[in-house]
């Protein structure tokens, strides 16, 4: 089994920049929006999440918005899109989801970057409206999806498979291709291309290029527009109740965590009231102690002050009779 060496890798990394936009999908900040889920996964595939790092993925994990899949000379991926759309990733691919919105709404979308290599897809419920915006991007030009069984297919210079540029293949359906040198419809069974090199206009050829051609598991397409098209208004209906059931647990979840920060807030009041009438009674207790010293000194004072005046009087009151006796002694003597 061939492995697509890790320089390629990290190169796409570098590449995906030019079809990244602005993703308005994820409900929520820092929240994933998923994108598709992963039904079948054969040889060297890679997924490349938006901070850089290489999952290798499995039937049943999910992709999401702004991720990139690159395949290997062996590898292919098969996604169920939550639009109830699906898309067959072929070998030698490097494909990035832009933008996918799928929640029922009139605001859905998506935007695919298709940067070498190719994919066939048959859309769900995003492209039944032409108001929802389903385009592809390649290097060279836009692809508008208009409810569509299709396969866009990027040649780089000096493959020799064909002539650089861009291809489209429409088996049922249409889409459009748009350059700044005009567009053109490209309707079932018929081929458009756009070349790498020159300001061409886009063109449609005069057949089907053999460049097109059927992977291993082409054979899971066989009636699948018919399949996905009966159930797709079901399937957008219990999307839009997902959807609804998502919101209300966040904004339970929400209302759980305010009431719990509000208790928090309320018990840190509380803590904060307690510490403040503890500080006061201590205050109040430093007070009365300080007075109560106060008093005592003063107290202390008083009784000192009498034994002093006590004190005065005794000797006072000795002197007058050490006087008294010398008196009478003189007058005895006398």
């Amino acid at each position: 089994m061939l492995r697509l060496p890790v320089a390629i890798v990290l190169a796409f990394l570098v590449q995906l920049a030019w079809a990244q936009g602005p993703s308005s999908s994820s409900s929520d900040a820092g929240e994933r929006s998923a994108a598709g889920t992963v039904s079948l996964v054969e040889g060297d595939v890679r997924f490349l999440d938006v901070k850089q790092q290489v999952r290798h993925p499995r039937a049943g994990d999910t992709i999401y918005e702004g991720e990139g899949i690159v395949t290997g000379s062996d590898g292919e991926v098969h996604l169920d899109m939550q639009d109830g759309g699906y898309i067959g990733v072929r070998p030698g691919t490097k494909l990035n989801i832009v933008n996918f919105k799928a929640e029922g709404g009139q605001d859905d979308g998506f935007l695919l970057g298709l940067l070498e290599g190719s994919f066939r897809a048959v859309t769900g419920w995003i492209t039944r409206s032409s108001g929802r915006r389903a385009e592809v991007q390649t290097p060279t030009v836009t692809i508008g999806i208009r409810g569509t069984d299709y396969e866009p297919l990027v040649v780089p210079e000096g493959s020799g498979a064909a002539e650089a540029g861009t291809y489209n293949r429409v088996n049922i359906g249409e889409t459009e291709m748009r350059t700044a040198q005009g567009s053109v419809v490209v309707k079932p069974n018929q081929a458009g291309f756009v070349p790498r090199r020159g300001t061409a206009a886009p063109r449609v050829l005069d057949r089907v290029p053999p460049i097109f051609r059927p992977t291993r598991n082409e054979k899971r397409f066989e009636g699948l527009h018919q399949r996905i098209h009966q159930h797709l208004e079901q399937r957008r209906q219990q999307r839009i109740k997902q959807i609804e059931q998502r919101r209300q647990q966040r904004a339970k979840a929400a209302s759980v965590h305010k009431s719990a920060m509000e208790r928090q807030r309320e018990q840190q009041r509380q803590r904060e009231a307690a510490q403040k009438q503890r500080r006061v009674q201590e205050t109040q207790r430093q007070q009365h102690q300080r007075e109560a010293q106060k008093a005592a000194m003063q107290a202390q004072k008083q009784v000192e002050e009498r034994r002093r005046l006590q004190q005065d009087h005794a000797r006072a009151a000795k002197k007058a009779e050490v006087e008294e006796r010398r008196r009478r002694r003189a007058e005895k003597n006398d």
